[in-house]
């Protein structure tokens, strides 16, 4: 080839190296923009949704106002769901389990008494939802096979792989780090054993600044979406088995405010005191959760996982 023939490919050759490293840069901006947008959501104001913040909420009328709304169990679909779970996990009579931020321990007394569970421990931080939960359990003459240990669920000091299986109903919502609960789990359960459990999750669309509302009007420190769980559970060494939205959230968001409005105005403001500011500021949050659900921004997440059992599997 004659020199400026060569001259020539050589310039053709660098444009299409310049070429080549735009694109990978332009993809590398794209793919963190994506990966940035995806990221958990988390609360900006950390201390507004620390362990002392929910056991306050949970020591005053917000407990009675969910209870008010929810029944005694404080969850989406209350005894109902806690079925269904165990149901689908093969949780019944001859298991024994422990349920991590148990509140008032009635989704145990629904396992022990409707799906036939030996016996359960409870582990809560809060101290008069605890002396509630004992107190109740006691009436329904349930106090020797459900026990109650008030501690952080992260420092319980149950031994490992001691339950047969590990529950929780919309509660780990109020932990910062959402593997360090799913790793006890792991932890107190025997190989082969279960983890099931239900949450407050992040469905699709929902925009940072709902998102900083409802965090902080629920005291949650984060919201993780169902795929996020699930990459949790696979971490603690679980094989996940289920992991969906319930379909719970936005009917349950619904008749939470038709109570509030209507059925049970009377007692709702009464528990906050005949307070009309309070009341109304209720019936604005409730409202806009009920929205969310509505439009699939926040869900219900409903989760099962085995843990594997290494040695049976090699």
């Amino acid at each position: 080839f004659s020199l400026p023939r060569l001259r020539f490919l050589d310039g053709l050759r660098r444009i299409a190296l310049f070429a080549m490293m735009f694109v990978q840069i332009v993809a590398w901006a794209l793919l963190s923009t994506l990966w940035c947008s995806s990221a958990m959501k988390i609360l900006v104001n950390q201390e507004a949704a620390n362990a002392e913040a929910v056991a306050k909420c949970y020591s005053g009328p917000e407990q009675n106002v969910w209870e008010l709304v929810m029944g005694k169990q404080i969850d989406i679909g209350a005894a109902s769901s806690t079925l269904e779970l165990a149901q689908r996990a093969h949780v019944g009579p001859g298991m024994k389990g422990v349920e991590l931020n148990s509140n008032n321990g009635g989704g145990m007394r629904a396992l022990v008494r409707l799906a036939g569970v030996d016996s359960m421990i409870g582990v809560e931080l809060t101290k008069s939802v605890v002396e509630t939960g004992k107190k109740r359990t006691a009436e329904e003459g349930l106090s020797d096979k459900i026990k109650f240990i008030n501690k952080n669920s992260l420092e319980n000091g149950l031994p490992d792989a001691s339950a047969d299986f590990v529950y929780s109903k919309d509660a780990w919502c109020y932990m910062p780090d959402k593997q360090q609960i799913i790793d006890q789990a792991a932890r107190i359960v025997k190989p082969g054993g279960k983890v099931m459990f239900t949450d407050w999750i992040e469905g699709e669309g929902l925009s940072d600044p709902e998102a900083q509302r409802f965090l902080s009007l629920m005291t949650f420190p984060a919201i993780p979406t169902v795929e996020e769980y699930a990459q949790m559970l696979k971490k603690a060494g679980f094989e996940v088995e289920i992991a969906e939205n319930s379909g719970r959230f936005s009917p349950a968001m619904d008749s939470y405010v038709h109570m509030l409005k209507r059925q049970a105005l009377y007692d709702a403001k009464k528990l906050l005191g005949w307070d009309e500011e309070a009341y109304d500021k209720l019936i604005s949050d409730f409202e806009f959760m009920a929205k969310l659900a509505q439009e699939g921004k926040i869900i219900q997440g409903m989760f099962v996982g085995r843990k594997k059992d290494v040695q049976r599997e090699m």
